[in-house]
């Protein structure tokens, strides 16, 4: 795989590619790396509780710290040193064995192979790739393989606020943008792909201020998982599992949700991006920011539908149980039991890991009503429903 330039974009996505165990090639026309975060000192203010993946590790490797912290990624931002990024930058760079960066040097031609793309640089040297990322502002590498994109070009990035919950289920990366939550959907990168090359195209239009720079950190190592994918499996985009891809970018940390009250220490945070990821329920904007309300008791309806394409058999079980009114203990361990085929050893479990191992306030009973953070720790501790196969669309695969 090929990355083409040297900006934080370039850098998240060869990364990433790199981590996803793909030979990775990250070709730069100029000498300085990430230049918007190792040449002067910055000072970030937002993002707040959206910062993840490498974007974060970068901030926690700067505060020299092994746990990852919102609080502590804020106070990092506020009074951020250029020196210490580009220490943690060149120590990271030092554990990727798979990459390799060239300085210095341009491509004089690229032609598209019945397989690979071969792309010869500026020194002579030629490669035979099956991805590549053209990261340059400018899309100087799209211009010289002279591409016509067949899609229409993405008008921009959707607001967390404003995306539906069908295509909420294929989150790649979420961050701020204009002072809100935005998101980045599958359908964003490959509106700028052709044959496994892509371009940054919607990013172009974002300005380059220090408030954006988390946002394409982590629209690059989307880019970079993504077309990874396609090398590692010497597949085409129309093939892509997307299940499979995002289960690759949350293995690496990545924050996909975009919920602003759920910090990336909290004990239920996998689960809680599983859960979204699934797309039972969406989230609402309050003063500015996207909540998940983590405490809001979960209703019957918000649940009937999607459980329901996702298990047929769980039709059954609301015909039996339906309620206009709120979930209770023993009505989800009801429907679990009843879609998962299991027994009376759900309900042992959840009472004797109450506390401990699932970290739940109080007590638990049965008529206890279920907040949306406990449903989510449960249907990622009981079901199987993040495993659904998705279209693109989001609409689950029948």
């Amino acid at each position: 795989m090929l990355v083409y330039g040297s900006n934080i974009t370039a850098l998240s996505a060869a990364i990433q590619a790199a981590k996803s165990n793909v030979p990775t090639v990250m070709l730069m026309d100029t000498p300085i790396l990430a230049e918007e975060i190792t040449s002067n000192p910055l000072s970030i203010e937002g993002n707040q509780n959206l910062d993840g993946g490498l974007w974060m590790k970068i901030l926690m490797d700067m505060a020299i710290s092994k746990t990852r912290s919102d609080s502590l990624a804020l106070v990092v931002k506020r009074d951020f040193n250029s020196r210490l990024a580009q220490n943690a930058i060149d120590k990271y760079l030092t554990e990727l064995p798979n990459l390799t960066i060239i300085k210095n040097q341009s491509v004089t031609k690229i032609v598209k192979g019945r397989r690979d793309w071969q792309v010869t640089l500026s020194n002579r040297q030629k490669y035979d790739v099956i991805s590549i990322v053209d990261a340059t502002e400018e899309a100087k590498l799209f211009t010289l393989a002279d591409i016509v994109i067949d899609s229409a070009e993405s008008k921009g990035f959707t607001s967390a606020k404003d995306m539906t919950l069908a295509m909420s289920r294929t989150t790649l990366a979420v961050s701020e943008l204009n002072n809100s939550a935005h998101v980045v959907f599958l359908k964003d990168l490959l509106s700028s792909e052709k044959d496994s090359f892509f371009y940054i195209s919607a990013s172009q239009k974002i300005n380059n201020t220090p408030e954006t720079i988390a946002f394409k950190a982590a629209y690059g190592q989307a880019l970079g998982a993504t077309a990874a994918y396609c090398a590692f499996f010497k597949t085409t985009t129309n093939k892509i599992d997307i299940r499979k891809l995002q289960s690759e970018l949350l293995g690496f940390q990545t924050r996909v949700i975009p919920y602003q009250d759920i910090e990336i220490n909290n004990d239920h945070f996998n689960a809680i991006q599983k859960c979204y990821l699934t797309g039972f329920f969406l989230g609402s904007e309050e003063s500015g920011k996207y909540l998940l309300n983590k405490d809001q008791n979960i209703r019957f309806d918000e649940i009937k539908e999607v459980f329901n394409e996702i298990y047929t058999r769980s039709q059954l079980w609301f015909l039996d149980n339906y309620r206009d009114d709120e979930l209770t203990w023993k009505d989800l361990i009801g429907l679990i039991k009843f879609v998962d085929f299991k027994g009376d050893e759900v309900e042992r479990q959840i009472e004797k890991d109450w506390k401990k191992k699932l970290k739940f306030e109080g007590d638990y009973h049965a008529d206890r009503k279920v907040t949306r953070e406990q449903f989510a720790v449960i249907t990622d501790l009981f079901s199987s429903a993040f495993a659904k196969a998705i279209n693109l669309d989001g609409t689950f695969v029948k």
